[in-house]
């Protein structure tokens, strides 16, 4: 059923919730993991430091796919993440986007809408919402 799952990460403690959510779903459909993390900076100093970071946190995150037998990838992308995510969904052709969200207020989202809400009402595959600690 999920033979493809692809999970925006953004380097949080929300990230091991879906994470640790999806070791299981992954092994009951043999499912491949597609990591992607989406940087969004200015400047290009900004740039090389988020992007060194990102490829030793996705490597730290795929090893603990790989250690549980998952066939998991990654990628980085830059620009907007509520556009790249599901850019990158079809692109893949995934069956599953599977993204902790960050449990703002109704408040919050209804003002400045969320990334899960908007990937949400974009794709016309399944998307798996966690519903995350609370960041301020």
């Amino acid at each position: 059923m999920y033979e493809k799952i692809l999970v925006p990460l953004d380097e949080t403690e929300n990230d091991d919730m879906i994470i640790k959510h999806l070791l299981e779903l992954a092994k009951i459909h043999n499912s491949e993991i597609f990591l992607i993390r989406v940087i969004h900076l200015h400047t290009r100093d900004e740039l090389t430091f988020e992007t060194a970071k990102t490829e030793e946190y996705l490597k730290e995150k795929m090893d603990v796919f790989k250690k549980a037998g998952i066939h998991c990838r990654s990628l980085i992308e830059y620009g907007e993440p509520e556009h790249l995510i599901p850019e990158k969904a079809k692109e893949l052709n995934v069956d599953l986007i599977a993204m902790a969200t960050h449990g703002h207020n109704w408040l919050i989202d209804i003002l400045f809408g969320s990334v899960a809400h908007k990937v949400r009402h974009t794709v016309s595959i399944p998307v798996l919402m966690i519903k995350g600690k609370r960041h301020r």
